[in-house]
C-alpha cells in the first residue's frame, strides 16, 4: 500500500471516528495543526463534534464564523467541539482571514484537500455534526444565517442525547 493510500484510509477512518491511535487533534492550548491525517475524531468520543470546512475567500465561510464562536460559548467544551478545516493551498490568506474574523477554534490545514477528497466537500463552507457515539447526523452545504435556529435545533438535541 502506498502512503498517500494509507493516508487517505486513515482519514477516512478517522472521519467516520473510529480509532486509529493517533494524537491526533489538538487541546484548547494549540488552536491550529498542521497535517489533516492528525485528525482524530476519536479523541472527542462522548461529544458532539462540529466539524466546518472553509476557505478565506469565500463568502458564506465568513458568516459562519460569529456563529460557531457563539456556539462555542454556549456549550461547555465537555458537550461540543467545533474544528474548522481551511482548504486553501496556501496559508496565508486563512491565517490573515482567521484574524479578521478574530477566531480562536481550531483549525486544520487541508492544503491537499486530502480531508476534503474523503469527506466529498463539493462546496464551501461544508459542515459535518457528529453524535456522542462519532456518527454523522447531519451535514449542511453552505450557510444561510436565516437557518441559524434550524442549525441550533441540531446541535442542542445532540448536546442533549445521552
Amino acid at each position: 500500500m502506498t502512503m498517500p493510500t494509507l493516508v487517505r484510509r486513515l482519514v477516512w477512518i478517522a472521519a467516520l471516528g473510529a480509532t486509529i491511535g493517533g494524537t491526533g487533534l489538538l487541546g484548547p492550548a494549540a488552536p491550529a495543526f498542521a497535517e489533516p491525517a492528525q485528525l482524530d475524531l476519536a479523541r472527542y468520543r462522548g461529544k458532539v463534534v462540529y466539524v466546518d470546512f472553509w476557505a478565506s475567500w469565500c463568502g458564506p465561510c465568513k458568516q459562519a464564523f460569529p456563529y460557531m464562536a457563539k456556539l462555542s460559548r454556549q456549550y461547555r467544551p465537555q458537550d461540543l467541539v467545533i474544528i474548522t478545516i481551511n482548504e486553501e493551498r496556501q496559508r496565508a490568506p486563512g491565517e490573515a482571514f482567521l484574524r479578521q474574523v478574530q477566531s480562536k477554534l481550531p483549525v486544520a490545514w487541508d492544503s491537499e484537500g486530502t480531508l476534503a477528497k474523503t469527506w466529498q466537500v463539493n462546496e464551501l463552507p461544508m459542515t459535518m455534526l457528529f453524535d456522542r457515539q462519532g456518527k454523522p447526523r447531519f451535514r449542511h452545504t453552505g450557510f444561510l444565517s436565516d437557518k441559524t435556529a434550524e442549525y441550533s435545533a441540531q446541535v442542542d438535541a445532540l448536546v442533549k442525547e445521552r
